[in-house]
């Protein structure tokens, strides 16, 4: 990823006040919350970056994507199960907001609602309909894959209590998954086989301790 993007995400944090006051308080509940180890800030700031690499070459509104991805995991400060962080991530962003003492126009927590609600995309077999949607869920997709996304795999599955079989049978499925916008499918070239090769080689080493791996690798 270019260093550049670093660059311009502190240029939004100092020119939008309202990306900046999200981004801040996003940052002090995740730190407060130590057990998130692989849905953490770290892992929001990677999205946020990724969202500006997507967003900006698809024309997408920065103001809802860059808020929108640097919340899009809140739904794991209330407890939420992976399976719908992101219903309840959006179902609590007006009071996870309020919280912060942070005033949004209603029709801007809407779309960033929208956004969080539907940013797993693929993965959970969600359509996100709006660019900025999309956008979001790219970034977060993007996150996945190459030696970084890898390591973040690997801290989210653990996290979430999977066993070795588990985290076998979702690398290989997840390197299936398609991107919702050219730039991601572009960005996401050729880091999927990154993946793809690391769960075969998994797989083959804890061959030999005596569990299969599912065949149908979905």
């Amino acid at each position: 990823m270019n260093p550049d993007l670093r660059e311009k995400l502190d240029k939004y944090l100092d020119e939008d006040s309202d990306f900046r006051q999200v981004y801040d308080y996003t940052k002090q509940r995740f730190d407060a919350a130590p057990h998130l180890t692989g849905h953490n800030f770290e892992h929001a700031r990677r999205d946020t970056i990724n969202s500006i690499a997507i967003g900006e070459p698809e024309g997408a509104d920065m103001t809802i994507v860059l808020c929108s991805a640097v919340m899009h995991d809140i739904g794991f400060l209330y407890g939420a199960h992976r399976s719908v962080h992101g219903e309840i991530g959006a179902e609590k962003l007006s009071e996870f907001l309020n919280d912060g003492g942070i005033d949004l126009e209603s029709a801007k927590l809407e779309r960033i609602a929208e956004c969080i609600r539907t940013h797993k995309g693929v993965t959970h077999g969600i359509s996100p309909v709006s660019l900025e949607a999309k956008v979001v869920a790219d970034a977060d997709l993007l996150d996945k894959f190459g030696p970084v996304g890898l390591y973040q795999t690997i801290l989210s599955f653990g996290e979430l209590g999977f066993v070795p079989q588990d985290v076998i049978r979702r690398m290989f499925g997840r390197t299936h998954l398609q991107f919702e916008t050219s730039t991601g499918t572009s960005l996401g070239s050729g880091l999927q086989s990154y993946n793809q090769e690391f769960a075969e080689s998994l797989e083959r080493a804890y061959a030999p301790y005596g569990f299969d791996v599912p065949k149908e690798k979905v």
